[in-house]
This record gives C-alpha cells, structure tokens and sequence, in this order.
C-alpha cells in the first residue's frame, strides 16, 4: 500500500472518537488520500474537469476506504463492512460523520447518483470474504458487475450523461479494467489474500496446474492462460471505445485515459512475456506520463475523427497517383476507408525511405509499437483514428498491417533475390497484405477470396517492379530473381541492352498477366464498389504493361506513367459496374 491505512481507521473508523469536521477539511482529507495510493489510471490526472474534482476525490475516497476494509482488516473485515454501509445510508439520511462521507454526499445530492451503486461496491467487498475463486467466466463477469462497473456508473451520474446505453458501454470498460487488475496481481491476491481470479475453467482448459500457480511456477501453460486472458480483457475495451464520443466533452479526456491506463497495463503484462508470477507489471511515471500525453491528442482525434478522415484524404490525393482515381468510384463510406488504408501504407513507406533518418528499423518498430497502441485507442499520429475506425468498421486483421511494416523493413538493407520464391514472399508482404486489408472494406469476408486477392498484391508489385527497375537498382535494389537474371544472361548492369534483357522482361510481363487474370476470380466475392474501384485499379496497372512492351521494354529513358485523361477513362468506365449495370 502506499500509505498506512490502520492509521486512517484509527482516526475515522467505528472505534474512534467522532470529531467535527468542515466541508473543506473532508475535501481536503479526500484530495490527500486520493494523491496517495498509486493507481494506473489517477483519477487527479490534468485533464480532469477543475469543477469536478471535489466530487470526484470523495468518489475515489468512498471506494478506497470500502476496498481496504475489506481487504486489510483480517477477520473484522464483515463487521467493518457492515459499518461502513450503514455510514453511507446515514448520509443519504443527511448525517454524514466521516470525512469521506460529508465530502461525498454534495456530490450525491447536486448529480442525483442513487445508493445502487455503492451499496453493489460493499457487497462485492463482502463476497471476496468467503469467495477465494470463480469456476467460470461468467461468475468472474457477475463479479465485476458489483466490484468494477458501479464506479463507472457512478462516474456517468458525475458527467451527467448516465442512460442505459452509455451505462452498458461503461460496463464494458470498467470490467475491463477489473480484469487487467487482476491479471496484473495475480501473484499478490494469491500470497496476500488467498484469491484466485483465474476462472477455474480456463485454468482446466491450458492445463494449468495449481500447485504451480500458488508456487509461483511460471509456465508455458501459464503464459498461453494469460495471453488468452489478456486478449479476452482487449474485447472488453473496444467494445466500451464509443463511450468517450457520447460523454461531455470536457469529461472524455479522461475517460479516455481510464480506459487507456488498463489497455497500458495489458501491453506491460505481454512485455513482461506474461510472467506475472515473477514480478508485477505495473506503469512507470514515464510510462504514465506518455499516456496523459498520447490521451488528449487521441481523444481530440476521436471526437473529431472527421479531421483525421480529411488528413487521410488530402494525403491520398497528393500521394496515390494511381490509385486515388480508383477511390472515387466507390461509395463515401468505403472512399474514406480506402484514403485511410492508403495512408497508413504511404507513412510505413516513407518512414523506410526517409533518407535522413539514420536508424529506420528502429523508427518502423516505433511505427509497428504506434500500430498497437492506436488499436488498442491510444492515438499519437493524425491517421490513427480514421484506421482504428476502418480496422473494426470493416473488421481488417490487424495481421497484415504488421506484414506490410515488416516487408518495408526488407528494403533497409540492399536487396537481392535469390530465386522466385523470395520475390513472392516480398511481394506478398508488401503488396498482398495490402490487399487482404482491401477485400473487407470492398464487401468481402469470404475466405475463398484470399488466393485470388493476393495474386492481385502480387500482379500490382511486379508490374512495380519491372516500371521501376532503373530507380531501384541505382538504390540498390535488385528485386528480380537472381537465378533468373543468370537464366537470360541479362545481370543488372547489362540492363537495357541486347535481346537476352528483352526477352527477360518477356517472360516477366507474361508472368505478372498470369496473375492479373488470376485474380480475376475475386471479382464473384466483392460487392458493386467493390468490383468496381477493383476494375479501376487492375485496369491502370495492366495498362502500364502494355506501355513496358509498347516501349519495347525501354523504362529506363523516361518514366511510363498512365495520364489523367487516361484514368478518367477508366474511372467513368467503372460506373456502369458500380451501379450494377454490368
């Protein structure tokens, strides 16, 4: 604990000679204990409303005093309980004592809050007494409605914005929060208070043995329990994010850091490879500082995602000279989902191509850590909100968006491919990943759809490749296979002389049109905006072939590019397709 709370019970508990007290010394009183006791998420943080702070202190105050009789009075817990219910109902009766409870009882008048939640807070407190472990989730769940979710409620009255929805997506957050506390002690609860919070069910289910567990044994079967935990805990707080756009505005940043503070703690559990038997993974001050850092230009994006929608869109305009035609064939919804896509890949791809950035596989694992954190609703980057919103509108596994930060991280280095095989792998990282994050946002969740999608990544690289193979290879960068290049007899520096290149680039151009009509076949899965910018993009790109061998392979002398008025054409020609004519 950091502090000494017999101390606090010897002063104000039911043994103790009644005092008189002020409104502004129970405040007072409430502030101090509120500093005092370390929590993830302090609810003193800066971005707290300066006019609520006296209401939330004894809020906090209430819960912590409730917390602590139950858990650091031994055997006299029950009787203390009791006390401390029969202290609360006496201030709604409009004779508050103690400190905590004169300061709290302005709070309950001025926002309506009714007894429910404080008194589903005491009882809790009083089932940990004789409840020492849960069989099965779904207790551990009815445990949470009484020990976590009434202190959200209670929050919600003291926001003024308390209704069934908003109380239901508080619910989520709070057990979330809950659970990542338990999952964080689950060493301490067992040597210090004898409880397991661990579903028995789940702890049969990755065969966990408890003797180990109440040894402190960490082992494989213990750190595959607690990442599944762990994940099962992340569902809670997505499913509780549309909270913090539907609350006051000057009550939503922290909110969001409440929220934020819990998802922290998860990430430090994985951190910590999931050994919480050894050590207890909590927050630093700096990890906290970032957070309250990160949270208000995260909750700002949040509130106004339109803003991060209109960064992605301006980014997509002036960057996707080819694609950015595509989009706007498709409908609004599904337009802004693609300029956001678009640009998480434009950022990952500048951030390995930043010349000046001497350490570009530290930065892409920055951007990969970021990636995590904006899904998990910590924002650090104007894009973040529009793509969290895109990832669980369209439910894009996040997978892929880490398979395109790791096939940038293959150009750090000078490339060379050895054999076709090699090229795939690059091709499917970098462009393939790509499109498996497309096909949902273009109406598609069909698992079928998956091969002839990432033959579509596969043809749009390769068409890549051969446009640019000068650039590249003065950076360095030799994607076509080596075993290839020996075949033809046409190695890099004798590019663009001779018909061994020539017929080099034949048997390429012919390879990637064999999987442009092998991807065809994702037509049957998409919906009409999504066949249609589909047919847009697939159609701009196979006429960049054309231009390789209209050029007689020649793209070294000038750059092929396709026109405007050429993409014009093939964006009016997509209409019929998008409106289902055709």
């Amino acid at each position: 604990m950091a502090y000494a709370f017999a101390e606090h019970l010897a002063r104000f508990g039911p043994d103790a000679a009644p005092r008189p007290i002020t409104l502004s010394a129970a405040r007072r009183y409430c502030a101090d204990l509120t500093r005092s006791h370390y929590e993830n998420f302090s609810v003193a943080s800066l971005f707290l409303p300066r006019r609520l702070r006296p209401h939330f202190h004894p809020v906090y105050a209430w819960c912590r005093w409730a917390d602590d009789l139950g858990d650091e009075t031994g055997a006299d817990a029950p009787r203390l309980l009791a006390w401390w219910r029969e202290q609360l109902l006496t201030m709604y009766e409009g004779k508050a004592i103690h400190p905590v409870l004169i300061a709290l009882r302005p709070a309950v008048q001025r926002f309506r809050i009714p007894p429910t939640p404080f008194l589903d807070l005491i009882s809790a407190f009083e089932q940990d007494q004789h409840v020492k472990e849960y069989r099965t989730y779904d207790e551990l769940l009815g445990y949470c409605k009484r020990s976590a979710n009434p202190v959200g409620r209670i929050v919600l009255h003291l926001a003024e914005s308390f209704d069934e929805e908003r109380a239901r997506l508080s619910d989520e957050i709070c057990a979330g929060l809950q659970l990542a506390n338990f999952w964080q002690d689950v060493r301490r609860d067992w040597t210090d208070l004898g409880r397991i919070y661990l579903p028995e069910e789940d702890r049969r289910r990755f065969g966990v043995n408890d003797d180990d567990l109440k040894a402190g044994k960490f082992t494989p079967e213990f750190r595959e329990l607690m990442r599944f935990e762990v994940e099962r805990t992340r569902g809670h707080f997505e499913r509780g994010a549309p909270l913090i756009g539907m609350i006051r505005r000057d009550i939503r940043k922290q909110i969001a850091l409440f929220r934020a503070g819990g998802c922290a703690i998860l990430q430090r559990i994985e951190e910590v490879g999931y050994d919480v038997l050894s050590e207890r993974p909590r927050l630093s001050k700096w990890a906290k500082l970032k957070l309250m850092l990160a949270t208000p230009q995260g909750v700002a994006c949040g509130v106004a995602i339109e803003t991060s929608y209109t960064w992605c869109r301006k980014l997509a305009r002036s960057t996707a000279k080819n694609f950015y035609f595509a989009f706007l064939v498709l409908p609004r919804a599904q337009r802004r989902a693609m300029d956001a896509l678009y640009a998480f890949m434009r950022v990952t791809d500048d951030l390995a191509d930043d010349e000046g950035d001497t350490d570009k596989r530290q930065s892409l694992n920055q951007w990969k850590q970021q990636l995590d954190d904006c899904l998990h609703g910590i924002d650090t980057h104007p894009l973040h909100p529009a793509l969290r919103d895109i990832v669980k509108r369209y439910r894009i596994d996040p997978v892929h968006l880490h398979e395109v930060i790791d096939g940038m991280m293959l150009d750090l280095e000078p490339v060379r491919i050895e054999s076709f095989a090699e090229l795939r792998n690059y091709c499917y990282l970098v462009a393939s990943a790509v499109g498996l994050c497309c096909i949902p946002i273009w109406g598609c969740h069909d698992q079928r759809a998956r091969e002839p999608a990432e033959a579509a990544g596969l043809a749009l690289q390769l068409t890549n490749i051969l446009r640019d193979l000068g650039e590249d290879r003065d950076r360095g960068r030799v994607y076509l296979p080596r075993d290839e290049l020996a075949r033809f007899g046409s190695p890099p520096e004798q590019w663009g002389k001779g018909e061994s290149f020539k017929e080099m680039m034949r048997f390429q151009v012919a390879r990637a049109r064999g999987y442009y009509r092998e991807a065809e076949k994702l037509n049957a899965f998409l919906n009409p905006g999504g066949r249609a910018v589909f047919r847009v993009m697939m159609n701009i790109y196979e006429e960049l072939l054309d231009q390789i061998e209209d050029r007689d392979y020649d793209v070294f002398t000038r750059r092929i590019s396709v026109s405007k008025p050429r993409k014009l054409r093939h964006l009016l020609g997509a209409f019929p397709i998008r409106w289902g004519w055709r």
